[in-house]
Formats: structure tokens, C-alpha cells, sequence
């Protein structure tokens, strides 16, 4: 059984391993993190040139805080006409631009010399020229191939400007027009490996999440393993009185409609169950607020949130008292929602069991109803029950997305809402490790109590 365990737990430690860098490689390949957008804008608006010149020193200190300036591997794989320093150029459409260049022309090294130089030329150019100069260097970012580029440096070649702006801009037309007479054919079509080292962005989270360090988020500068901290407490009591309060609901449902004197039972509450399992969860959770939080009906709980009570107060009764009357309405959601399937799925593994020779044998000893459902069915069949249950856990949490979004519960779900909308990356991971971990373990257990249950499952573990 050890054994076996043990063998289990590696391979949970592998695949929990895999999902976290899926999860971390897929996250870094979607557009855009929090705060990109307001601190790498394309025109700095009402700002003055010194404004925009502080923005992207802000936007470059961003990326450096958050190691978005590293490779994102140990190796990368790509054209060998991409420059070897393109994970260094932002804001992400210089990278896009500069990335253009090089598949066009094959010269990743006059690529880079002439992006670098027609920076240099913007930043060089007078406040007064800049309006005047917009369309010309606009047709040189938008037009990358031989023609139109070409069209674009002659023209802005016949303008003239001050003696500074002059000499950068001599200089990048020079770099420009190389560019054009050195263009080396197919040299897109070629790979190239390049290896990156310790210092990229996978190494140091992958190191920091195994010595508890799960990053920063990027909403509000805090540990994200604080943030999730202060967000898994609500979340995991709700899903564990969830689980318990339906599971015991539906096995005594399942008790009550396989008994000989069942069929009435059956005849109630199948259909209650059928209708049940026809209303959305937040439809549900929606006229649970209105027929009991409502004062046009009955209002008997809060309406959404947690109150005002902190952690810290001292009267636990107060507490817990206030915990209920916030958490009653959503509990009673996840309940109701995930009722119909599972008393099916309690009455059915009863149904298999029932049917036995073993249990007509305990019945024609003489033993109460009750001592034979108790007894000998239900024993056997725990183990359907057990994997059930074991996979019931990601089901809880998608209804507990929802429903805490429309309690306005300060728990898991509505973290990771939140943080979708903000497109705040280390936070999503980790939630999702989080979950991941959780569903793991669930299995382990499920795992264990299969040898609690079943004594052959323990002999053939020896």
C-alpha cells in the first residue's frame, strides 16, 4: 500500500509539475499585463515630450520588476534572421516592427543598427518638427518591404531640419538604404538555437514557487501567495460545508428512494430533482437572493459580501454567527445545484449493489431492511461513490466562480475574475496551481480510502 501511495504521489508531483509550466508558458504568450496598457501608450496625448521620456522609463522599470525584460526559457528555437536580443525591445510593437525587419531582409545585425538609429532620430527630433515629421516616420513603420520603404526614406530625405535631428537622420538613412542592398534571400527559412541560461523568466518563478515565493501581482504589489492566502479561507470553508451538507443530503435521498417501500419517495423526488438539474446556477443563485435576501419577499440573510466583522474579533461566536448568515444563501446554491446529480449517482451505485446475490442472501437470513442497506450495501458501494466524489472538487469550484461573483464573496473565485479582468498573470497561475494541487490531492485521498474499503485492493498492494 506504501508502495503504491508512493508511486501515486510521484507521478501527482509530475503532473502537478506540468500543469504549473503550461499554465506559466501560456500565460506569458497572452497579450498584454496590468498597467502595459496604461504605461506603454503609442501617443503620450496632452503630456509633454519629458512626460512621455518618465512613461517609458516607468514602463521599462515594469518590466524589469517583473523579469518581463528576460528570455522566457532555457532555449529558444526561431528564424535565424531574428535578432538574438529581440526579447530585450519594448514597448511590444517596436519588438513587432524590429521583428518585421529582420524575416524581410535576412540581416538581423543592419536590421537592429537601423531600428536603433531611427529611435535615436525620433528622440533627436525638435517638438516643433514632430507634427510635421508624424506621417513620414508612420509610413516607415507600417511599410517594411523593399518598395514602400524605400518611398518612405526618399521622402522623408527631401526634408530639411535642424543640424542636430539632421545628422541622426542622414545617419539612419544610410543604415536604411544598406538594409535594402543587403537584403539576404530565404534566410527566414533557417533555424537557429540559442541557449539563454539560468536568467530567464521560467527559471527564477519556477525557483521562487519551490521555496514558497509565487511572485508578485501586478494589481496591487503584493506576494501573491498573501493574496491567495487571504482569498482561499472563505472560498475553501464554503467548498467543504458544500460538499459535505450535498453529499449527505444526497446519499440519505439515494437511502430513502432504494428501500422496497421507496417508490413513493422516488415518486417525489425524481421530479423535483429533474427540475432542479434544469436551472443554471446563477439563475438559481439569483432567486434565492430575491425569494430570501429580498425585503419584497422574506429577507432572512445578508444580500452579498462578508460584513464588516474582521478576523481579529475577539467574540468567536460573533464570528462564526456572522459567517453563517453570509455564507447560508451561497451554500445552499452549490447544494441544490449539484443535488439532482448526485443522488443519481448515489442511487444508481445502490441500485448495482442491490442486486447482488449477497444482499437476497443477508435478506433471507431474516435482517431488517435497514441492516442490509446499512450493513451491506452501502459498504460496497463506496468505491463508485469514493471516485465521484474524488472528481466532484473542480465542479465546486466552477460554481464557486459564479457564485461568489454574485455574493460578492472575497474568496477564490471572484479573485480569479478579477484578476482575468485585470490580466494579472502571476495571481492567475497561481490560482490555478492551486486548484490543480487541490484536485491532486483529492485523487491521493480517493486513492487511500479505495484500500480503506476494499480489503482486496490491500492484499494485492502487499
Amino acid at each position: 500500500m506504501a508502495t503504491s501511495l508512493l508511486k501515486r504521489l510521484l507521478l501527482a508531483t509530475l503532473v502537478l509539475w506540468s500543469i504549473a509550466t503550461a499554465v506559466f508558458l501560456i500565460s506569458k504568450v497572452m497579450p498584454g499585463t496590468y498597467g502595459s496598457e496604461q504605461l506603454n501608450q503609442a501617443d503620450p496625448g496632452y503630456y509633454s515630450r519629458g512626460d512621455a521620456t518618465v512613461l517609458d522609463r516607468a514602463y521599462r522599470e515594469f518590466l524589469r520588476s517583473t523579469n518581463q525584460d528576460l528570455p522566457l526559457f532555457y532555449f529558444s528555437v526561431a528564424s535565424g534572421a531574428t535578432p538574438d536580443t529581440l526579447h530585450r525591445v519594448f514597448p511590444m510593437r517596436d519588438r513587432l516592427f524590429l521583428e518585421r525587419l529582420a524575416l524581410r531582409y535576412g540581416d538581423p545585425r543592419q536590421a537592429t543598427l537601423f531600428f536603433r538609429n531611427l529611435k535615436g532620430f525620433e528622440t533627436a527630433i525638435a517638438e516643433q518638427q514632430r507634427t510635421i515629421l508624424q506621417p513620414y516616420l508612420y509610413a516607415i513603420y507600417q511599410h517594411t518591404q523593399p518598395v514602400q520603404l524605400q518611398h518612405a526614406l526618399q521622402a522623408l530625405d527631401t526634408l530639411p531640419l535642424a543640424p542636430t535631428s539632421d545628422t541622426q537622420k542622414q545617419r539612419m538613412l544610410a543604415d536604411g538604404y544598406t538594409l535594402l542592398n543587403t537584403s539576404i534571400k530565404h534566410r527566414y527559412l533557417q533555424p537557429a538555437f540559442q541557449w539563454h541560461g539560468l536568467s530567464n523568466q521560467y527559471h527564477l518563478w519556477f525557483s521562487g514557487m519551490a521555496k514558497g515565493n509565487w511572485g508578485i501581482s501586478l494589481r496591487d504589489g503584493r506576494p501573491v501567495a498573501q493574496v491567495l492566502y487571504e482569498a482561499i479561507g472563505n472560498t475553501w470553508w464554503l467548498l467543504l460545508a458544500s460538499m459535505v451538507f450535498a453529499s449527505l443530503l444526497a446519499m440519505e435521498l439515494a437511502l430513502l428512494m432504494i428501500r422496497r417501500a421507496g417508490r413513493k419517495w422516488r415518486q417525489i423526488t425524481l421530479p423535483f430533482l429533474f427540475l432542479l438539474d434544469s436551472i443554471p446556477v446563477f439563475v438559481l443563485a439569483i432567486l434565492l437572493l430575491v425569494l430570501l435576501a429580498s425585503p419584497a419577499f422574506l429577507q432572512l440573510f445578508p444580500v452579498y459580501g462578508m460584513g464588516y466583522h474582521t478576523a481579529s474579533e475577539p467574540n468567536l461566536f460573533a464570528r462564526m454567527s456572522q459567517w453563517l448568515q453570509y455564507m447560508a444563501l451561497p451554500m445552499i446554491s452549490l447544494v441544490l445545484v449539484n443535488l439532482p446529480y448526485l443522488t443519481n449517482q448515489f442511487y444508481h451505485a445502490l441500485k448495482a449493489v442491490s442486486e447482488q446475490d449477497y444482499i437476497r442472501t443477508a435478506r433471507a437470513k431474516g435482517l431488517s431492511e435497514s441492516a442490509v442497506i446499512r450493513r451491506h450495501m452501502l459498504r460496497n458501494a463506496l468505491l463508485p461513490v469514493i471516485t465521484l466524489l474524488s472528481d466532484f472538487l473542480p465542479a465546486l469550484v466552477a460554481g464557486a466562480v459564479i457564485i461568489e461573483t454574485i455574493f460578492a464573496i472575497p474568496g477564490v473565485g471572484r479573485l480569479l475574475i478579477d484578476s482575468v479582468l485585470a490580466r494579472d498573470y502571476p495571481v492567475i497561475v497561481g490560482i490555478v496551481v492551486v486548484i490543480a494541487l487541490f484536485k491532486l490531492l483529492s485523487h491521493l485521498l480517493a486513492d487511500l480510502l479505495y484500500h480503506v474499503a476494499d480489503p482486496r485492493l490491500r492484499q494485492a498492494a502487499r
